[in-house]
């Protein structure tokens, strides 16, 4: 069952402090990797199938053990969109989920979408920025999937852009009284709108154990929407968060990696990623969140230069 929460009006909880002005020399240093040479976006053109994880990794937990399961999609053109639905085993239900789209200068995946589908699936979205010759992107979506997971129902927060060019704004949504957030998720429409965006995510992660928040930075493409779900339980017990953080990083077009480990006997079957220190000057295209043995891996390619800025990761482990 889903219901809808009312959209959170107060800004966003890892606050950055940004120099937005003036609008000109601001948006050439947002968005200047996205500078398209081609005048119209290509047509469109994604392939997508689906096939096995690899064997289930074994953490006795109350939950069971978490079983992956993966999704492929590629996209080919700049423009062009790719989604992946990765579904679980049968008599498992989804516990959380992930998405990998490995990104250079050459081929950047804009990813704008992770979101639980119904009680057994995961569906990840990715557009393809492709400032120079035709490339090809590759999308995997992963489910982590458990036995004796509870039911969850999702929450949905939706809170509109503006097009003006900023820092936010931050979509929360938030359980029901007395429900934990087992995980959560993010999406809007596929933000390429050539030669600039609409928003792009920087963070999507837990807020204490009962909330969800997806935070963006906004483009001057024009309005748009973003949405942030939690994915409530009843009964259980919040997941154990375990935080992680990469090297800051100051250099365009170089990735960073963080990595948050899960305790001794635990393992996580959700994470997620923020970049708190970020600024539109200096900032993460995210395009890696998800499990890697017993730790939640988050990569991001970076763009801009000073200040070099870091990239986070939590593990909700279990």
């Amino acid at each position: 069952m889903e219901h809808s929460a009312s959209a959170h009006d107060e800004a966003a909880q890892h606050r950055v402090t940004t120099d937005l002005t003036p609008m000109t020399r601001m948006l050439t240093a947002v968005f200047a990797v996205l500078v398209l040479s081609a005048a119209a976006v290509q047509a469109a053109s994604a392939k997508s199938s689906s096939h096995g994880g690899p064997p289930p990794h074994e953490a006795p937990t109350s939950n069971g053990a978490v079983v992956e399961a993966t999704a492929t999609a590629q996209a080919s053109g700049d423009g062009s969109t790719a989604t992946a639905t990765a579904t679980c085993p049968h008599g498992t239900r989804a516990a959380g989920g992930g998405f990998n789209a490995p990104s250079s200068s050459e081929a950047i995946a804009l990813v704008y979408e992770s979101v639980q589908a119904g009680q057994h699936s995961w569906r990840a979205s990715a557009q393809l920025l492709d400032p120079g010759n035709q490339s090809t992107l590759d999308l995997t979506t992963y489910v982590y999937c458990r036995k004796h997971f509870p039911v969850t129902r999702s929450t949905v927060t939706t809170v509109p852009t503006d097009g003006q060019v900023q820092i936010g704004p931050t979509a929360s949504a938030s359980c029901p009284s007395g429900e934990i957030a087992m995980a959560g998720g993010f999406r809007m429409a596929a933000p390429l709108v050539s030669p600039t965006v609409t928003d792009l995510f920087f963070d999507s992660i837990r807020s204490g154990t009962s909330s969800w928040d997806a935070r963006v930075v906004t483009g001057p493409a024009g309005p748009s929407a973003i949405t942030s779900e939690a994915y409530c339980a009843r009964h259980g017990t919040a997941p154990l968060e375990s935080d992680g953080s990469s090297a800051p990083n100051a250099q365009d077009s170089v990735s960073s990696t963080a990595s948050a480990d899960c305790p001794a006997g635990l393992t996580p079957a959700a994470g997620g990623f923020a970049q708190p220190d970020s600024a539109v000057v200096s900032f993460f295209f995210v395009y890696e969140s998800r499990r890697v043995g017993d730790s939640w891996q988050v990569s991001g390619l970076h763009s801009g230069s000073d200040p070099g800025v870091a990239l986070d990761s939590a593990a909700y482990c279990g």
